[in-house]
């Protein structure tokens, strides 16, 4: 509570002014708010290439510290990204939108009353990305093998419609076309030319196009086998003019395959 008194040079003293009542000591502050239109509370949807605008009202005392972040990350202006703000109202601006500015963009408010935040999620309508790796090559043989690998992780805001599987040589840059429209993520590639080095190629399809290539490592078209070695310490024993007996070790090593049969044959001396 406070009251004044005048003093003139002579040194005397007024009577005391009216008291001004009880005053409370306090800090003159709002919290932050934040005032976003209600069509930012959806998914917000944009289609690649164009622009994304997410906007707000905002307020608070003493003027809050704004910051926008995404997916968790803080967002820097660069070529395609900008942000205006003012005492009252903040702007960020994507310009050129592709697949992975989808997420979560996060408006945050802060100072010395408390702190605000608001969320919006958006989704870009694009290609879907490269389908999920590694592309594995199962069971070569010199002519055949199989293929798996995993849905996009990124499907462009749309269903995966089919995929298209490819091929080409290591010795060649063209691709050859294996599978148009698999609707599974394996398949099965035949028509392979042993010896042959080969590289595969996924991509997933959407309604906006056909998405970005997951490729394999370089493969070889050959069986997984090969020829037995020879057959060691042949003996011939329990010899009479009609007959005789052949004995012999099995081969040392089996070429990975085993051992179905041995072939003998003879020749006369001469």
């Amino acid at each position: 509570e406070f009251r004044v008194i005048a003093k003139n040079a002579a040194g005397l003293f007024s009577e005391p002014s009216d008291s001004t009542g009880p005053i409370t000591v306090k800090d003159d502050v709002d919290a932050p708010r934040i005032m976003m239109d209600v069509k930012f509370r959806d998914v917000v949807v944009v289609k690649a290439g164009e622009i994304l605008k997410i906007n707000a009202d905002i307020a608070g005392r003493p003027l809050p510290v704004i910051s926008w972040t995404k997916d968790g990350k803080e967002i820097e202006e660069k070529a395609r990204t900008e942000i205006q703000s003012t005492d009252n109202t903040t702007l960020l601006i994507v310009k050129d939108c592709i697949r992975r500015d989808s997420g979560q963009y996060v408006l945050t408010l802060q100072n010395v009353a408390g702190t605000r935040s608001l969320a919006v999620n958006c989704k870009v309508l694009d290609r879907p990305g490269p389908s999920a790796g590694p592309l594995q090559v199962a069971g070569v043989t010199s002519e055949k093998c199989t293929l798996s690998w995993g849905p996009p992780q990124e499907n462009g805001g749309a269903e995966i419609d089919y995929y298209i599987v490819e091929k080409r040589e290591t010795s060649r840059l063209a691709w050859t076309l294996c599978e148009g429209e698999l609707r599974t993520t394996s398949c099965k590639v035949t028509k392979l030319l042993n010896g042959n080095e080969y590289i595969f190629r996924v991509m997933g399809v959407n309604k906006y196009g056909v998405g970005e290539p997951l490729e394999s490592e370089p493969v070889k078209a050959q069986n997984p086998f090969t020829v037995p070695c020879a057959p060691k310490s042949i003996e011939v024993t329990s010899v009479t003019k009609e007959a005789m007996t052949l004995c012999w070790a099995r081969p040392e090593s089996d070429g990975g395959s085993e051992i179905a049969g041995y072939v003998i044959e003879r020749r006369e001396k001469t």
